[in-house]
């Protein structure tokens, strides 16, 4: 096995068996061939060590054997992968010594790793922090833009899907997808902008606010039809409008999503179909 098939490998299966990728990345640090190979393995090392398994230190360890003994192509995303292990490991850590953009590259890459392990203190903490920091970042193509629009849009997701909610965690989610759609606005294609008018509306339902959330949800549709409409993407807009409809309890407008999401359903590719066809059943019942 080189080390492309090694890595597309961990990628593939780490989500379901975290613990068994975690347990072979030392092992696999003989297969790497270039400072390229080392950074994509860094990158998984803070993935599954701190994303996955908050394993925080475990991370920082195997991260150090790489700094110590191996060729480093990128050493300001190594020292920045670093940190997001170590600010995870120890939230009081200061990460001043980084500019501006990498402390909101860092804040975000943690925040995002810390909700998914149910950290949401500091999570919000990391969020709020990123968005000061942002009013000092002018230029529109820096990286911190689509660093903080894809943390706070996981931010969003994973508040989302939790089956109870407090107060503390609406109010995260719906800044969460309030600054995830502002900042794909900048850094984001029509898509990713469209998926965050979706969380959005997913948000605000989750709220309990099915008024605000028909808007964004009409918002997310009138998107997709602007450009081409793609059937996937029309297929989750419609279920989040048919939610949304239910939600207003407006039966008729729910019935037509539904039927909407079943004629974009009809022309999704096989894989798609797949993906799919569970939610729409689950919708239909």
């Amino acid at each position: 096995m080189n080390f492309q098939e090694y890595l597309h490998n961990a990628w593939s299966t780490h989500a379901e068996d975290p613990k068994k990728v975690a347990d072979e990345l030392r092992a696999a640090f003989n297969l790497m061939e270039s400072g390229e190979d080392v950074m994509a393995m860094s990158r998984l090392i803070v993935h599954v060590c701190g994303e996955h398994l908050g394993e925080w230190q475990r991370g920082i360890e195997l991260l150090r054997k790489l700094k110590n003994n191996a060729t480093i192509s990128d050493r300001s995303e190594m020292n920045r992968l670093v940190a997001i292990l170590t600010l995870g490991n120890n939230p009081s850590v200061s990460i001043e010594n980084f500019s501006t953009s990498d402390q909101v590259r860092i804040y975000c890459a943690t925040a995002s790793a810390l909700i998914n392990l149910g950290g949401v203190k500091n999570s919000e903490i990391f969020l709020k922090k990123s968005l000061d920091l942002m009013e000092s970042i002018p230029a529109k193509d820096d990286p911190a833009y689509k660093s903080i629009a894809m943390a706070a849009n996981n931010i969003a997701s994973v508040l989302e899907e939790k089956i109870e909610i407090n107060k503390r965690e609406v109010e995260l989610m719906i800044l969460a997808a309030t600054t995830g759609r502002k900042f794909w606005d900048i850094a984001g294609n029509w898509k990713e902008i469209e998926r965050a008018e979706y969380h959005l509306a997913k948000s605000f339902l989750k709220a309990k606010l099915p008024e605000k959330a028909i808007l964004h949800a009409r918002e997310c549709l009138a998107i997709v039809d602007s450009n081409g409409n793609e059937p996937l993407e029309v297929f989750f807009a419609f279920e989040v409008i048919a939610l949304a409809e239910g939600a207003l309890k407006n039966l008729a407008g729910s019935k037509r999503a539904l039927e909407n999401m079943q004629y974009a359903f009809d022309k999704l590719e096989s894989d798609d179909q797949t993906l799919c066809k569970k939610i729409l059943e689950k919708m239909q019942d």
